[in-house]
């Protein structure tokens, strides 16, 4: 399995909650978001097995659920049948080749 590094700005909701952050890795089974709290502090609302959805720059929006949290980051497998990851896939290496034009440009 294929896991790249994209730092792309990520939103997970959980119903009315959402938080942003940086996307910290991404593969067709799952993704890491840690959390940004520019004013501060704030507690992770999210725990292990909560269903989310997460909208992420250049790629879209996935649903999966929660597997692994700490203060200021959370890891989601995501729901996705093997047509979607493939599609994911595709998403993921356009993402990837922005980032590396955007660091040769």
């Amino acid at each position: 399995m294929i896991v790249v590094d994209l730092s792309r700005l990520a939103f997970a909701k959980k119903g009315d909650i959402a938080h942003g952050g940086l996307l910290k890795n991404i593969s067709a089974s799952g993704l890491a978001i840690k959390f940004i709290y520019p004013l501060g502090k704030v507690e992770n609302p999210f725990e292990k097995g909560d269903v989310v959805e997460v909208e992420i720059d250049e790629i879209g929006s996935l649903k999966g659920t929660v597997v692994r949290t700490s203060d200021n980051s959370i890891a989601i497998k995501l729901d996705i049948d093997s047509k979607g990851e493939d599609e994911l896939i595709a998403r993921i290496m356009e993402a990837s080749s922005l980032l590396v034009m955007d660091a040769v440009a």
